[in-house]
């Protein structure tokens, strides 16, 4: 029988050539420094040969790492995924999804079934935050961001693009009958740092003048925001993917035919040795369809 290193040399192996810096990959394992320099010495001994050439600007894997690495990472995430399914009973894969509460409610909530009619075998769970989880370190497999797809240390995909159009309740309307187009930004809710930016480039392209009017209301989160105009306090410019269903069904009003393209969208993301789980692969794919019919 073939012996193998010891697991701790791999798991700090791994680590350090994700990071390619040995102090992020002790922190990222919660040992110290010198608990990973001594766990990769110990593997170049076991298998003869250097793994990484230290240099100024960190660690660059040499041919041997290169080729290790994939391996390496494979072979703990299969290890992590049949422990995870021993210690549930050998049930189905679970998928877990960080994703943003306003994404989930107003667009992902409802076409999910389809994805679980599609996939039985894999339990999916949601943990919705505004926050961006750090995937190497939580037990997340994939996220779902809104941004311009720079994360560092992670794939991302972008699956749905945006455009931008002020919308607002019924009650609003009632309450403000004759509403200018002009005077739409000094009734704006804001719920994103860009939303400034944003009004001000829909004002420019519909020909109106600069209005820095300031907004009725300023949220921090997206979900809040959506309920405050759904319930008529204010104006905002709507995401066309989260807002389409409540237009169609009349609980939004279109307050313009002018619309901007966002210049962030939705990106699927996950660390690159996550790709090719079939949980997350199966995942990737709907997504982009169900995206393509938006």
């Amino acid at each position: 029988m073939s012996t193998l290193p010891p697991l701790n040399t791999l798991r700090a192996f791994d680590a350090a050539a994700r990071y390619g810096n040995i102090s992020r990959a002790a922190e990222s394992l919660h040992v110290t420094h010198g608990a990973v320099s001594k766990q990769i010495a110990g593997l170049e001994a076991y298998l003869g040969m250097p793994v990484f050439e230290r240099t100024a600007r960190g660690l660059v894997p040499t041919e041997a790492g290169a080729l290790l690495a994939p391996i390496v990472a494979q072979a703990l995430d299969s290890m992590a995924d049949g422990i995870r399914r021993l210690k549930r009973g050998a049930g189905p894969a679970t998928l877990t999804i960080s994703v943003l509460p306003s994404f989930a409610a107003h667009w992902l909530i409802h076409r999910l079934p389809r994805f679980l009619d599609r996939h039985p075998g894999i339990d999916v769970r949601f943990f919705t935050t505004r926050r961006v989880v750090d995937l190497t370190r939580e037990d997340v497999d994939v996220a779902i961001r809104y941004g311009r797809g720079d994360w560092l240390g992670v794939h991302a995909e972008r699956f749905l693009e945006e455009t931008l159009s002020p919308v607002c309740a019924p009650a609003l309307l009632a309450r403000h009958p004759g509403l200018t187009l002009a005077e739409l930004p000094r009734h704006a809710i804001h719920s994103h740092h860009t939303d400034a930016a944003n009004w001000r480039r829909w004002r420019e392209a519909s020909g109106l003048p600069e209005d820095e009017a300031p907004a009725v209301a300023v949220y921090d989160d997206t979900a809040l925001a959506m309920q405050a105009v759904l319930g008529g306090q204010g104006i905002i410019l709507g995401r066309s993917p989260l807002v389409a269903d409540d237009l169609a069904a009349g609980r939004l009003v279109a307050l313009s035919d002018v619309r901007i393209t966002s210049d962030e969208a939705n990106y699927l993301v996950c660390l690159e040795r996550q790709r090719r789980r079939a949980s997350v692969r199966a995942f990737r794919d709907w997504l982009i369809a169900e995206a393509g019919g938006a």
